[in-house]
């Protein structure tokens, strides 16, 4: 590893602060000599990470595979439907419950609610 030169500012400021080239760091002079190699990176894992980021898996969509047999089609069409339907029946049991909870506090503090 090269070491840097006295035009740079990191050198310059250790220069200040009383560091004498070619000594370590430290106290007693027993830090490193040279600076710590830097490299770009260029994705979003961690610093310590050396292999890329795996792709993630691109499911089968009806848009993207025109050529899906018309029941696979209509097999995803129908989950995703039971889905909707599902969710349609949980947000109006919460909403039962929420109005029964209502009901309830109007029977017994009719002024609060």
């Amino acid at each position: 590893m090269a070491s840097i030169g006295s035009s740079n500012i990191g050198f310059q400021l250790l220069k200040k602060s009383g560091w004498k080239e070619g000594t370590g760091l430290g106290a007693q002079e027993q830090g490193r000599l040279e600076p710590v190699e830097t490299r770009v990176k260029n994705n979003k894992r961690g610093i310590g990470s050396k292999e890329p980021k795996p792709q993630p898996k691109v499911e089968d969509d009806i848009e993207t595979h025109p050529q899906k047999p018309k029941e696979m089609q209509s097999k995803k069409r129908a989950k995703l439907a039971a889905k909707r339907i599902r969710k349609l029946q949980e947000e109006e049991k919460r909403l039962k419950e929420k109005e029964f909870e209502m009901a309830f506090f109007r029977e017994f503090w009719p002024d609060n609610v």
